[in-house]
């Protein structure tokens, strides 16, 4: 009996320390409120838990809404941002056909789309700034998207981008920035979206 118990409670303990605490930010829906990354968690989500048709799904949902971006962002930026889709529609259907046998692999797919959508919006921000308009709005959408970035990609943001992404989140809620807080921001996403798009290409 008392041997029947340590083992239950062993394999308690075994499941316990298994769990993917670490990584519940980049599986948690809850923790992505916005889109594309919401309709990526779901997906991911569902990849877990084996889901595959429900996973593709979602993933298809995630395109659909990359490629909508891709006509509100600079000329210079739309071809990047559509591809990005695209390979988020080629991804779901490899999950669904089951030739994708990890999450790391979307993980590594969600990061990269949401780092070209960020430099789409940073691109998008500097057009607007050489224009003489409001670039705070697309600076927000950079911000949201390099956020995003290094969630999935499990990347620590250096503090100057890291700020710079809090410090944008703040457009909307009533905060009002100066043309020195712009720069700094601009130059502070414009870093961590340099540092996200080396790591993952794996030339840090």
């Amino acid at each position: 009996m008392t041997k029947r118990v340590f083992l239950v409670v062993g394999g308690l303990i075994a499941v316990l320390m298994m769990a993917p605490g670490g990584t519940v930010l980049a599986q948690a829906p809850a923790d992505f409120p916005d889109e594309p990354d919401k309709s990526m968690a779901s997906a991911h989500e569902s990849f877990g838990k084996g889901e595959m048709d429900k996973a593709a799904e979602q993933i298809h949902k995630a395109a659909v809404y990359v490629r909508t971006q891709s006509t509100k962002v600079a000329k210079s930026a739309q071809q990047g941002v559509t591809k990005a889709g695209d390979d988020l529609d080629r991804l779901g259907q490899e999950v669904k056909k089951g030739t994708v046998k990890s999450g790391d692999q979307l993980k590594k797919t969600f990061a990269q789309v949401d780092n070209q959508l960020a430099g789409a919006w940073h691109a998008t921000a500097a057009q607007a700034k050489t224009a003489g308009k409001d670039s705070t709005a697309a600076l927000k959408n950079a911000g949201a998207g390099l956020e995003g970035a290094a969630k999935w990609s499990g990347t620590q943001l250096k503090a100057g981008a890291q700020a710079s992404v809090e410090g944008v989140k703040k457009v909307g809620q009533g905060a009002k920035l100066g043309a020195e807080e712009v720069g700094n921001f601009f130059a502070g996403i414009g870093e961590g979206i340099a540092d996200v798009g080396k790591q993952l290409t794996g030339s840090r």
